[in-house]
């Protein structure tokens, strides 16, 4: 029997409910500020339940990894589940369908609770006409796997130009405010099928009961996209530029809730063995129940793929079977002068990425290789998956590597310019990753290479004093738990004394709690760290932390405090006072209209472009009156 849920998850439901109770500051879930680990009650086995996630495209069911799970052995209605699949790993456009081989496995005797449903359906290629809105709207509401849906008030909403890097830019058009998108009395009855197709066990959620479902966030979203295009030439330019150019259109409709807030709600897998099936029916479609076959395996049934752990805290060679979670570790070789590293020294590091119970996922110098991950074969340790990425539009999907970056207490948001005013290895946006995107494709042997689990990077010589991070990013699908981890862990450079953050943004954890905790969403970062976004979302190709932080609230219905009012995040009044285009644009959708369009497309290294202070030329006399401001 798993240990019974703390008490401290029945608070994230209560959070929402109340509207995050700013004035009720007596307990420590409350506490404004900065926060503290206490807001991560979710440890996987050791919770009283394990998240599940259901995931779809084009029909068929996928594992986190982008492979189509076979049907298997269970009984079906006819035609309830597709022989052969698409394969999303295959890229764009999508291949013919072929059989699937892959196995979706759950544990039976394990409660569980449904973390996340996400259904797509989507096209490539179909609508090319680059000014006819019309016709991948029709698309979605009369020929896609959810034109049973009511579709009615649908609207066009924003259009969007995403910078792709060295030139390319993709163009998404939203289409908004459909009868179905603005429900919120819906529900999903979640139903664990025997090999008959009979339902052994079920659970109803809300769709209420889920924190994230918009599209700033890679979840639900009806659009239009348009991909490997130069800049256009003036607003509502009609002509794809270059002229001639050859984009790729992809028109999508992707439903996807995210984060139940009520743990409570959950489901024991019966006791079975061989296949079976999950299914999920949807109340606003309920004669079109979407499946999801799984395979049924008990845990003494687990082969032997991780590795125990030894006294040194690396794997040995020892292996034994895996459990759920995933913990993540970093064993980093002394400094020369056994206290703090100098200027110019090299931090000599390995890492170790473990299950909840603290078995090796990986051996002790190499990581799984890039087609164990997509086979199912790497203890569910995930890579950067440019399809899940792109053509599944998934944001927090894989992406695994590191960061060093410092002193900490010189941690300022990079606005408009690629000159960090601190330390970052790599100095990109993106992290150093264990695999490098695009590279399994195209060079030959890379994706049977096994990454290495031990770095080294040189810090400058002119590197300055303080605490610096190591920040790990890591990604586990294992048994129908999905979870994403991003944790520090801090060395000293130049001196003994810590430093810390600027402390300039904070109060995450006055909504973010229990289950909803920023450690148990998107990339899985406890609130204490939050200023550590800042160091990879620092341009549009990532989303910059001041744009999409405002658009993720403002766009969010879940979200019910008065949105003028900057004391909820900003801890200092300082950190207000720096208005840009990209950020206002986040509350105040287009509030100069074209007038400064130009600006979007300008490379940051550029001056002015849209991440640039706009108190340096218009606001600098006043802060924005409408506002409510930290004092100080």
């Amino acid at each position: 029997m798993k240990k019974p849920l703390a008490l401290l998850l029945c608070l994230s439901s209560w959070a929402l409910g109340s509207g995050c109770n700013l004035l009720d500051i007596s307990d420590a879930e409350g506490t404004r500020g900065r926060g503290a680990r206490a807001f991560d009650p979710y440890s996987s086995s050791a919770s009283g339940a394990i998240s599940l996630s259901l995931l779809a495209f084009n029909g068929c069911a996928i594992l986190p990894n982008g492979e189509p799970v076979a049907r298997g052995d269970v009984s079906l209605p006819e035609g309830a589940y597709p022989d052969a699949c698409t394969r999303l790993n295959d890229g764009a456009p999508l291949g013919p369908p072929m059989p699937p081989f892959a196995r979706f496995n759950v544990t039976p005797g394990t409660i569980y609770f449904l973390r996340e449903i996400t259904l797509v359906d989507t096209v490539f290629g179909q609508h090319t006409e680059f000014n006819d809105r019309q016709a991948p709207a029709t698309w979605a509401r009369r020929q896609s796997r959810f034109k049973s849906l009511d579709w009615s008030g649908l609207t066009i909403g924003q259009e969007t130009w995403r910078d792709r890097g060295s030139g390319s830019f993709q163009r998404e058009t939203y289409f908004e405010n459909a009868a179905w998108m603005i429900s919120n009395d819906d529900t999903f009855l979640v139903e664990v099928l025997d090999s008959d197709g009979n339902p052994r066990a079920s659970q109803t959620y809300l769709r209420r009961d889920f924190l994230a479902e918009n599209a700033t966030t890679g979840r639900t979203r009806v659009s239009w996209t348009v991909d490997g295009l130069a800049r256009p030439r003036f607003p509502d330019d009609p002509e794809p530029q270059p002229p001639g150019a050859d984009p790729i259109y992809q028109t999508v409709v992707k439903v996807s809730v995210a984060n139940a807030t009520n743990p409570f709600k959950s489901i024991t897998m019966p006791d079975l063995s061989g296949d079976g099936a999950i299914r999920v029916t949807w109340s606003l479609m309920p004669d079109a129940p979407f499946y999801f076959p799984v395979t049924f395996v008990p845990e003494q049934e687990r082969p032997a793929t991780c590795f125990r752990m030894g006294p040194d805290g690396l794997a040995t060679d020892e292996q034994v079977p895996c459990g759920f979670g995933l913990e993540q570790a970093v064993r980093i070789r002394t400094p020369q002068n056994g206290r703090y590293y100098m200027p110019g020294e090299t931090v000599d590091f390995m890492v170790s990425l473990r299950d909840g119970d603290g078995n090796g996922l990986h051996s002790r110098d190499l990581l799984p290789t890039y087609n164990e991950y997509v086979n199912g074969d790497s203890n569910g340790l995930a890579y950067f998956n440019d399809f899940m990425i792109f053509t599944y539009r998934d944001t927090s999907s894989s992406e695994s590597g590191f960061k060093v970056v410092g002193p900490l207490q010189d941690l300022r948001v990079a606005n408009g310019t690629y000159q960090l005013p601190y330390f970052s290895y790599p100095g990109t946006s993106e992290p150093r990753f264990f695999v490098e995107p695009g590279l399994p494709s195209i060079l030959p042997g890379y994706a049977d290479s096994q990454p290495p689990a031990r770095y080294a990077v040189t810090l400058p010589q002119d590197a300055k004093a303080g605490t610096y991070a190591i920040v790990l990013k890591g990604h586990r699908s294992y048994m129908g738990e999905r979870l994403n981890r991003l944790d520090p862990f801090f060395f000293q450079v130049g001196q003994e004394q810590k430093t810390t953050y600027p402390e300039r943004i904070g109060n995450c954890q006055v909504c973010h709690n229990g289950t909803n905790s920023l450690s148990n969403v998107h990339h899985g970062m406890a609130v204490d760290h939050v200023e550590l976004c800042k160091t990879c979302h620092f341009e549009q190709a990532v989303g910059q932390v001041s744009d999409i932080v405002h658009r993720i609230h403002a766009s969010s219905r879940k979200y019910s405090q008065n949105r003028a009012d900057c004391t909820l995040c900003h801890l200092t009044r300082e950190s207000t006072l720096r208005p840009s285009l990209m950020s206002c644009n986040g509350c105040h959708v287009q509030s100069h209209g074209t007038e400064y369009y130009d600006l979007y497309f300008a490379e940051m290294h550029q001056t002015p472009n849209a991440y640039g202070n706009c108190a340096n030329a218009c606001h600098a006399e006043t802060p924005p009156m409408q506002h409510i401001l930290p004092p100080q």
